[in-house]
């Protein structure tokens, strides 16, 4: 496991963005004696949105620059605990408000097969860990696609957990009620492994009965209004007393009207009706990750001087429909392009073999995707 690290430490390329404190002494102390278990030999590369103890956490802030939480979020200690060896914190959009790859403070993330490009976002600094090698697993959070935007991106398998199937303590929020936590890997087996941690039915045996490709309601303008109200009670009170320690574009974001919460709540629940009807009798659900291939940095830099969002717009036409469900999702990269796999709570291993299927069968193009 020593001998892992070390490859992996050295695999680490700062250029890539991907990392905003890489735990070197403390990840060879920790590979000198894991716990044996379950996720033995894995190598964790975390969000810095995550708590852990005695580990520089900064949520992607400047305000949390120096900040050492007193506990590490059980999220990572599950995993501690089975084997796992945490190597670092990983970027993200500042306080993962943001899907574009971009952090004011730490630096742009940028794709290890394409350097013009970034991952997305938020979570884009565990998907580019993963990807490059320096880590087996990447832990992260997903709030409207945060961790199935930049698994695409990176060539990469992203699960986004069901609501409340993972524990949310040690995670700093965004907006509650569709934040998620969820993981990233280059296989299906490794992302098994874990999810057996999380006690989530195995398998082995298990076959699909219906999936489908149909188009899907879509997802109503009232549920970015719930979206902005928590995130704005989050964020916009320390925003304006210091203005100074949030980036240019989440001032742009948090100075947008939040609409009417009550009337939104009721087309939300409406909408869902409507989404139940239409996946009546069908396990699964198919389609596309996103409209359109990984930004490039030049826009999204072009973005940030401006207060603009024109490159993140794409990469958001899908993804939040499975925070606004509260169902799990996967991001699968296949043959022709990535694809997302939506299905209700309990179909988490439907949704794992047929992501392993997929990814090892050629399939139609994603309607919008180009490569």
């Amino acid at each position: 496991m020593i001998s892992r690290v070390h490859t992996a430490l050295e695999t680490i390329d700062p250029e890539l963005g991907a990392f905003i404190t890489v735990d070197a002494g403390g990840a060879l102390a920790r590979a000198r004696h894991p716990p044996s278990g379950r996720a033995e030999g894995l190598l964790i590369a975390v969000k810095d949105l995550i708590d852990t103890a005695d580990l520089r956490t900064t949520y992607g802030s400047t305000r949390y620059c120096d900040h050492i939480p007193r506990r590490t979020a059980p999220i990572v200690t599950d995993l501690e605990r089975e084997g796992a060896v945490v190597i670092g914190k990983t970027n993200l959009n500042e306080f993962a408000y943001g899907v574009s790859g971009y952090n004011p403070h730490y630096g742009l993330m940028r794709l290890p097969q394409d350097r013009s490009r970034t991952p997305g976002g938020s979570s884009g600094g565990s998907a580019i860990a993963v990807a490059a090698g320096a880590a087996d697993v990447g832990i992260g959070t997903d709030t409207s696609g945060s961790i199935r935007i930049p698994a695409a991106c990176c060539g990469i398998f992203g699960f986004c957990c069901a609501a409340r199937a993972v524990p949310l303590a040690g995670v700093h929020p965004l907006a509650p009620d569709y934040d998620r936590a969820g993981y990233l890997t280059r296989d299906v087996p490794t992302l098994q492994r874990i999810l057996d941690i999380r006690q989530l039915p195995e398998t082995s045996g298990l076959k699909v009965v219906s999936a489908a490709e149909l188009q899907l309601p879509a997802l109503p303008d009232e549920h970015w209004t719930l979206f902005r109200e928590q995130a704005h009670r989050i964020h916009r009170e320390a925003a304006v007393r210091e203005p100074q320690t949030y980036g240019a574009d989440l001032h742009v974001k948090l100075a947008q009207p939040v609409g009417d919460p009550v009337r939104a709540r009721e087309t939300m629940r409406a909408w869902r009706a409507e989404v139940d009807a239409a996946l009546h009798g069908i396990d699964l659900h198919v389609g596309p990750v996103m409209d359109g291939p990984a930004p490039l940095t030049t826009d999204v830099l072009a973005d940030y001087r401006d207060g603009t969002l024109h490159a993140s717009e794409p990469l958001l036409a899908h993804t939040p429909t499975a925070n606004a469900l509260g169902w799990p999702a996967l991001a699968v990269p296949t043959p022709d392009g990535p694809r997302q796999i939506l299905g209700r709570p309990g179909a988490e291993p439907a949704i794992l073999a047929l992501g392993a299927e997929m990814s090892r069968a050629a399939l139609p193009p994603s309607p919008g995707y180009q490569s």
